[in-house]
Order: structure tokens, then C-alpha cells, then sequence
């Protein structure tokens, strides 16, 4: 019986992740076409240009398009809705351009376009293409802010009098912190939907290989730390050496999860999240932790992380269906049958499991099934009590 739960902030990879911020890049990139062929066709208006120039050279930070037919490939690639359609297109985007700047998008819709299509293998291989070409093109922005902060203002003076369009990049600037921020992020999400693709597939091992390489590129990321953390506690080894070893490490990341979690909720990234995600994700880390010590066979210290999980949702019949085991192999059946007869009420994938076991415990206290029903009724009654 399979009844793994997945942290509550599990990203679900499309190409979203992108958002605005890809649309603007190419948007702005045609309408500063359009722009100068009018003012190229206005010369009253070029001294505007000329004094507003300076200003758009030192904001613009990210891909840029070096021609009109790149730009229109990839802007048909952004427009497009039909997801197989999308991954021909992003294909033929990489094979014509494969210097673009753009790269690293258009992987980037290739993952959330396999994704829609339900092909985890594909969106998995997509997704480690995606971590490289975006990587790649944030070496490449800060090499270049590198050598642009080694230039004096001469040196930029004339530039300018070669390409009125060149683009000075300041690492300090707000504009490169917020891209490099949000580059970041994208990573994140490539590793944790490469995760969640070996879950699709069955594949543990793979699971927890690319958790912790997410952890290695960011060691503090709470949804790392949760994914991580959860797949490691309801996927033990058979072996007990290499069970007790998953087990030491699945704790240590649950614990560093709940320590970083108050920083998280304290944190402008949280105002995005709702109310009922930051519940979820609250008891996610205490039920995690509380299946890692029922696993360790530590029954009072799991006993407390799962009631704990319970107060933040206290209609979960997974977590009852735990907190049942953890009573039953601690010898406290009356608490055992009242945890089981919650997580049968509440029906889900637990409930078959916890009726055997209740079943059991009913029979061997009351010597007759006969009242199991309104049993489970009346703990049904007192859940959220």
C-alpha cells in the first residue's frame, strides 16, 4: 500500500516560471524595434533618443535577441499554447540559434511543455538542459558585467559612438540582483521538478540523488529541505545499516527544515503563499520528522511530531494512520484504536490499513466486531476536538 505524501510547497514545473519576466524580455526587445524604426523615421525626435539612451542601457539586464528573426522565432516560441507544438518549435528555436541568449528559455518551455504532456523522462532530460543553459547564461552576464566595471567612462563615451544600443551591465544594480534572484529560483525549481519526474517513475534513488544536488546548489532552500526530507522517510531502505544511515539524514534535514521555517514564513517570498499553504507546509515538516522517528523506532518523539502535524491539519488520515502505528508498537492500544477509527473515518489512501489494524485492536479488547462502525463513527466526531 502506497500512501506517500508530498510536502505542500512541491513545486509543479510549467513554463510559469518564467512568468512576466520572459514575456517583457521579448515584448520590450520588439517594441524597442518598432521604437527606433519610428524615431529613425522622426528626426525631430532623435535628440529625445540620444538623451534617454544612457538611462535604458544601464536597466536592461538579461537575454538580448541579435537579430530580428531570432527575436520573431522566439516570441512565436513564447506565444505558442498547443504543448506539442511548443516543443517543435523550442527544437527548431535551439537548432537554428544555438548561441542565443534565449536558450535557457526555451529549455525552459520545453520542461513545462513536457510536463503538460505527462512524459516524465522527457520533462526530467529537459529539465537538467534547463539547470545548464541557465547557468550558462548568468556566467555569461556577470562576465560581462566583470569586464564592463573595468571600463572608464572614455571608454563607455565611445562605445556609445559605435552602437547607441550597447548595454553597460552593474552587478549592484537592483535590475542584475533581481535576475540573477529570480535565475536562481528557476534553478531550484529544475532540480525539484527533476525530482518530482523520478517520483512519476517510481525511482527513489534518483529521487534523493537530485535532492541532494539541489542541496548543493542551495544547501538552505526550505521546499528542497521538505521534498528531501519526506521522500527519504517514506522510502527506507530494506537494509537496516542503510536504513538507520536514510534515516539519520532524512532527520537532520526535516530539523534544519523546521528551524529554517520561521524565517521562511517571516519572509516577503511568503506573502505570496496562502494561509492554508503555510498550515500545510507546517504540518508537512512536523509529520515528516514524526515518520522519521517511527521509523528510528523513537515512539514518544513521534508520537509528539505527529500530533503536533495534526494541530495545523487535523483532518489528515495519514497522519492518524501514523500516529496509530507509533501508539500500537508503544503498547497504548485505547490511543491506538482512537487514532486508527480518525483515520478510517476520513477515508484516503490510509484507510484500508488502518481498518486491519483497528479491526484487530477492536476484536481483542471487545472479543466481537459487532459496534466497530459506530466506533469509527464516534472517533470521526471528536476529530479537530
Amino acid at each position: 500500500m502506497s500512501m506517500i505524501k508530498g510536502p505542500a510547497i512541491w513545486v509543479t514545473m510549467t513554463a510559469l516560471i518564467l512568468g512576466l519576466t520572459v514575456a517583457a524580455t521579448a515584448q520590450d526587445q520588439q517594441k524597442d524595434q518598432k521604437d527606433q524604426k519610428e524615431q529613425k523615421d522622426q528626426k525631430g525626435r532623435r535628440n529625445q533618443q540620444e538623451q534617454q539612451q544612457p538611462q535604458a542601457q544601464q536597466a536592461a539586464v538579461g537575454p538580448a535577441a541579435q537579430s530580428k528573426d531570432e527575436l520573431d522565432a522566439f516570441v512565436a516560441l513564447q506565444n505558442e499554447q498547443n504543448p506539442a507544438k511548443k516543443i517543435e518549435l523550442a527544437d527548431g528555436f535551439i537548432a537554428k540559434f544555438p548561441n542565443s541568449d534565449f536558450i535557457a528559455y526555451a529549455q525552459t518551455f520545453r520542461v513545462g511543455a513536457y510536463g503538460q504532456l505527462s512524459k516524465p523522462k522527457e520533462t526530467i532530460d529537459a529539465a537538467q538542459l534547463a539547470i545548464d543553459s541557465t547557468i550558462k547564461l548568468g556566467e555569461k552576464l556577470v562576465a560581462k558585467a566583470d569586464a564592463d566595471s573595468k571600463l572608464t567612462d572614455k571608454e563607455k563615451e565611445a562605445l556609445r559612438k559605435k552602437d547607441k544600443n550597447v548595454v553597460f551591465l552593474d552587478k549592484s544594480s537592483p535590475q542584475f540582483q533581481a535576475f540573477m534572484n529570480q535565475s536562481e529560483q528557476r534553478i531550484l525549481a529544475f532540480y525539484q521538478t527533476i525530482v518530482q519526474g523520478y517520483q512519476q517513475l517510481n525511482d527513489a534513488p534518483k529521487m534523493m540523488e537530485w535532492g541532494e544536488k539541489a542541496l548543493g546548489f542551495k544547501p538552505d532552500d526550505l521546499n528542497t529541505l521538505a521534498m528531501l526530507s519526506n521522500v527519504m522517510a517514506e522510502r527506507p531502505p530494506s537494509n537496516e545499516e542503510e536504513k538507520a544511515k536514510q534515516m539519520k539524514r532524512a532527520e537532520e534535514l526535516a530539523s534544519q527544515a523546521l528551524t529554517v521555517l520561521p524565517t521562511f514564513l517571516a519572509s516577503p517570498d511568503a506573502a505570496n503563499v496562502s494561509a492554508q499553504a503555510k498550515t500545510d507546509l507546517t504540518s508537512q515538516l512536523h509529520y515528516t520528522l514524526g515518520l522519521v522517528y517511527l521509523q528510528e523506532k523513537k515512539l514518544a518523539p513521534s508520537q509528539q511530531e505527529l500530533l503536533t502535524a495534526l494541530m495545523s491539519k487535523p483532518n489528515d488520515p495519514v497522519t492518524y494512520y501514523r500516529l496509530g502505528i507509533a501508539y500500537v508498537q508503544d503498547m497504548k492500544n485505547d490511543q491506538a484504536m482512537d487514532a486508527l477509527g480518525k483515520s478510517v473515518f476520513l477515508k484516503g489512501v490510509s484507510e484500508a490499513g488502518a481498518r486491519d489494524i483497528l479491526k484487530q485492536l477492536y476484536v481483542q479488547k471487545h472479543k466481537s466486531e459487532e459496534g466497530l462502525e459506530d466506533y469509527i463513527k464516534s472517533a470521526g466526531s471528536k476529530i479537530g476536538q
